[in-house]
């Protein structure tokens, strides 16, 4: 099973990227080692999308790029009766 590593920007908190664990082509490894982004969570590929997270996205991504660049943006409504 496909796990993915999720990092956040440290300059914009509703900027994400995601590699797949144990990936160690240069890119995954700049994720990794970037100044600019943190270790969030790890992520496991169980074949449906999550909020804001969609695994087949992500690899398609991923095999183009070497990582899955994407925001998120949470909005709280009010429920009016």
């Amino acid at each position: 099973m496909t796990v993915f590593e999720i990092f956040r920007s440290k300059q914009n908190p509703l900027h994400y990227v995601a590699i797949v664990e144990g990936d160690k082509q240069e890119n995954a490894v700049g994720v990794r080692t970037s100044q600019n982004l943190e270790f969030l969570t790890r992520v496991p590929d169980d074949g449906e999308p999550r909020i804001a997270f969609d695994p087949r996205e992500a690899k398609s991504r991923i095999a183009r790029n070497g990582f899955h660049a994407f925001a998120v943006t949470i909005e709280f409504r009010e429920h009016a009766d």
